[in-house]
């Protein structure tokens, strides 16, 4: 899951549209002005790089025991200048849960309506009415 993630944001950013007019100068010779990449024997790595057109990327990786499996859990934060001069930022985690990616540009849900919340409510304060499987009991026959 991480590894795909990875790739598809590697895939994601070789694979977008070069751009010009941005405050650092055109997309197509932007150039990496600082590049920090450490990968240890025990897992754990750090890779962080920033270029010169505004791209920062922080990111932060190390095993996990999950289950009977060791993954590579990872977390980390990009930003960068969109073609309109606004600067977009993330953070995000992948892990045991998949990719969550939070920021402010990014859409939320809607809150739950007041009447689903006060059945989900109910429902959490009545356990007892679940057979011993879990599942709700089949209903009654419908009278007359």
């Amino acid at each position: 899951m991480f590894i795909t993630k990875v790739s598809e944001i590697a895939a994601s950013i070789s694979a977008a549209p070069q751009r010009s007019a941005s405050p650092g100068g055109a997309d197509k010779d932007a150039v990496i002005t600082s590049q920090q990449l450490e990968v240890n024997f025990d897992g754990n790595y750090i890779n962080n790089f920033e270029t010169s057109n505004g791209i920062s990327h922080q990111e932060t990786g190390q095993p996990k025991q999950i289950d009977q499996e060791v993954a590579v859990v990872a977390q980390g934060a990009d930003s960068f200048i969109a073609p309109d001069g606004q600067q977009y930022s993330l953070t995000w985690t992948a892990d045991e849960n998949g990719y969550v990616a939070q920021g402010a540009h990014l859409p939320t849900s809607p809150p739950i309506p007041p009447e689903i919340l006060k059945a989900l409510e109910y429902n959490a304060a009545h356990p007892e009415q679940d057979n011993d499987q879990g599942q709700p009991q089949a209903r009654p026959p419908a009278r007359g």
